[in-house]
């Protein structure tokens, strides 16, 4: 099964414009880094889908080998980082394995839960108010020092639910901690990813509990053009989807031959 075929694929339009070094990182070309925002926009968009597409070309391989296709998603039997009924704005840092179940102060409510086989933390948001919560999008903070994400920002209907993946890829941690942001909230900027969330995207951490700054380990190399930080969360999904594509095509061929 040559699954390298789609790590190929998506190195390849990834390197049209955003290229990727020789150790899996994403990175900004300087001619991107020279465009304007809405172009850069654009482009993100299109990266995005294309990793979208080899995501779902991956389930179809998974399939065309007789192997499961399920999405990787919270799980029962964990400890509960708050009660159901709970108000958080952000919460300590808690353990790996902890299932997180808040509602935040701005109404929204997030599940989310670490996943080991495919190292991505996956969950939903959802919102719990009569009004639309625009711009949604939710960040991963592990205890390395790397931060996760932002997730493509979406507006979430009220009392709508939607899906929420953050890739770990390559990270070791032994705590976490996570918050969805909605519309612009102070330290960020408006008007979708490029509006202004670059460098210094939380003003140096805003109390948010990065221990070792925000590179300061695990696979946090995250572009600099927030516009493509989705993209590159989508990559770092597909790498961890990928892994565990082959550890259980490994794990078969053993089965098979005693």
């Amino acid at each position: 099964m040559k699954i390298g075929m789609i790590s190929l694929m998506v190195l390849g339009a990834v390197g049209a414009g955003v290229p990727v070094c020789q150790d899996g990182e994403l990175s900004l070309a300087s001619g991107v880094q020279e465009q304007q925002p809405v172009q850069q926009s654009a482009d993100a968009h299109r990266l995005y889908e294309m990793v979208k597409q080899a995501r779902a070309d991956l389930r179809r391989m998974r399939a065309a080998a007789g192997l499961a296709t399920e999405v990787a998603g919270p799980r029962t039997g964990r400890g509960e980082s708050a009660e159901r009924g709970g108000r958080e704005d952000e919460g300590d840092y808690v353990p790996k394995m902890t299932r997180q179940n808040k509602l935040f102060a701005n109404g929204a409510r997030l599940v989310l839960a670490f996943d080991p086989r495919t190292q991505v933390f996956a969950g939903s948001v959802t919102n719990t108010t009569a009004r639309t919560l625009a711009q949604v999008r939710v960040e991963v903070h592990l205890d390395n020092g790397t931060e996760l994400g932002p997730t493509k920002r979406i507006d979430v209907a009220p009392g709508r639910t939607v899906p929420v993946e953050l890739g770990a890829f390559g990270n070791e941690f032994s705590a976490w901690v996570s918050h969805p942001e909605a519309g612009v909230e102070e330290g960020h900027g408006g008007g979708g990813e490029e509006g202004g969330e670059g460098a210094g995207e939380h003003g140096g951490g805003e109390g948010r509990g990065e221990r070792g700054g925000e590179h300061g380990g695990g696979e946090d190399s995250r572009p600099g053009g927030a516009a493509y930080r989705p993209v590159y969360n989508q990559l770092q999904i597909l790498r961890g989807e990928m892994h565990a594509f082959q550890v259980d095509l490994a794990a078969r061929s053993g089965d098979e031959e005693r």
